[in-house]
């Protein structure tokens, strides 16, 4: 009895699985060669014309939210202006600009740092100055330049008063 019933259900999956194949398949390769009637007799064929529909709108003396009429007035100029000058006029004030003096740093560049485990963790940075190596403690001066700052990346020098940051290279 069950091989019968098995026996059944698959000779129908076999032919919806093959209806499905041969509809996916006459798509590609079977075309349906359907004949057209052309019609010569175009002489009769008529084109509906659609005319513009306008009109004009109207002044709206009422409100619609508040529901009260509303008085418009309407002024005319008679002067059409479509610029507007404006001048304004600078007071010139005699400033003073102080020239600031040009001060020639000398080259330098940042190598690096190295911890000094035997003096309380004390950090002595190497930086080359004027082509020469210096290991530079914080506020500890060298041919004039002097260490504020260290940063994880950077530095920060004083040289005559004036601050740069130099980068690791």
């Amino acid at each position: 009895m069950k091989k019968k019933i098995n026996i059944v259900l698959i000779i129908i999956v076999l032919t919806v699985w093959g209806f499905v194949a041969s509809k996916t398949v006459s798509q590609y390769f079977f075309l349906d060669k359907k004949a057209i009637n052309i019609d010569k007799s175009n002489s009769e064929l008529s084109i509906n014309k659609i005319n513009k529909d306008t009109f004009s709108l109207d002044q709206i003396t009422r409100d619609p939210f508040l529901n009260k009429e509303s008085s418009i007035a309407i002024y005319v100029s008679t002067q059409t202006q479509y610029f507007k000058k404006s001048t304004l006029k600078k007071k010139a004030a005699n400033e003073i600009v102080e020239q600031k003096e040009v001060i020639l740093w000398p080259f330098i560049s940042y190598h690096g740092y190295i911890n000094s485990k035997d003096r309380n963790n004390e950090v002595l940075i190497l930086v080359n100055i004027n082509k020469k190596l210096y290991k530079l403690k914080l506020n500890e001066q060298s041919e004039g330049v002097t260490l504020k700052k260290v940063y994880k990346y950077s530095i920060e020098l004083n040289f005559n008063r004036e601050k740069k940051i130099f980068r690791i290279q």
